[in-house]
């Protein structure tokens, strides 16, 4: 905690000369980097739950000395994401969706960096996919976390019509993420859209053939290792599907699972721990 709070000090002395501030930024980097790999290594997860928001402000500060800097917009797109998700979404939904709706802002605001300045937002379909087409590599984290956020906050808001019309967009845009690198994130692309097609019916957009498929492509890419696979297999496709099965398969995988199996994402494991307890005590009530 001592070294923690000297490090804070140092950050606030060095941003303290107008000249030197983005170079002082750059300079802590390093730090916040290990900061943020040190969160996924937790296995506490309501110790993160309280520590989590500090580093987000954190971020955020740095952030408006140095507004165009790609690596803390992708960091603060995934941390505000990743944070409704394992700590809000179920028992404050209003909260999710607002912090959802501003990761999604950072990360667009990475796309139109990393585009030379295009804009992204206020586009035609046919102009949505043009820009995805010229989309490389390098701004794949940016892509994938803003279809991410966008499409987490349309599952808590799908009575809006501002969400359904944001669907063919969000569709495009993660499919796009999966031709780029579908093993960015653990697979992300590929559990994304596993639970975009599985948790609608087929009358709203859903397809069941096409999530399973995501679905298995991603617990071939993980070893099944990344437990928020199985538990959103089970949340969502097995749901829709009526699948007891393999809602209690996966759910059950979830939590037989060694705390350790991925020890570089213990902290996600935990969260879909919890999760999935919660979830499999539903079952009566899902079938």
């Amino acid at each position: 905690m001592i070294r923690f709070i000297f490090v804070l000090l140092l950050i606030t002395t060095l941003l303290s000369g107008c000249s030197s501030r983005r170079l002082a930024v750059q300079a802590t980097l390093p730090l916040i980097s290990s900061q943020i790999i040190s969160m996924q290594e937790e296995r506490d997860a309501d110790l993160a739950e309280i520590a989590i928001p500090a580093s987000l402000k954190m971020l955020e500060g740095l952030a408006k000395e140095d507004p165009e800097n790609i690596w803390i917009l992708q960091k603060l797109a995934e941390g505000f994401c990743g944070y409704a998700f394992s700590f809000l979404e179920d028992s404050e939904p209003d909260r999710a969706s607002g912090l959802y709706l501003r990761g999604k802002d950072y990360a667009f605001r990475a796309l139109e960096i990393q585009s030379n300045g295009k804009a992204w937002r206020g586009l035609s379909l046919d102009e949505w996919s043009k820009r995805l087409a010229e989309v490389t590599p390098l701004q794949q984290p940016a892509l994938f976390w803003a279809g991410q956020c966008w499409g987490s906050w349309l599952s808590l808001n799908l009575d809006s019509v501002e969400a359904f019309s944001g669907l063919p967009r969000i569709d495009r845009m993660m499919n796009r993420a999966v031709e780029l690198d579908p093993d960015f994130h653990y697979a992300g692309p590929h559990l994304f859209l596993g639970a975009y097609y599985g948790g609608r019916s087929r009358m709203l957009g859903g397809n069941p053939d096409k999530a399973r498929n995501h679905f298995e492509q991603a617990l071939r890419i993980t070893g099944g290792k990344y437990l928020l696979v199985s538990f959103l297999y089970a949340k969502t496709y097995a749901v829709q599907n009526q699948d007891q099965k393999l809602f209690k398969t996966q759910l059950e995988k979830v939590l037989e699972a060694s705390d350790d199996v991925l020890p570089e994402q213990r902290l996600a494991n935990q969260i879909a721990k919890r999760k999935a307890a919660v979830l499999l005590g539903k079952i009566d009530e899902l079938f």
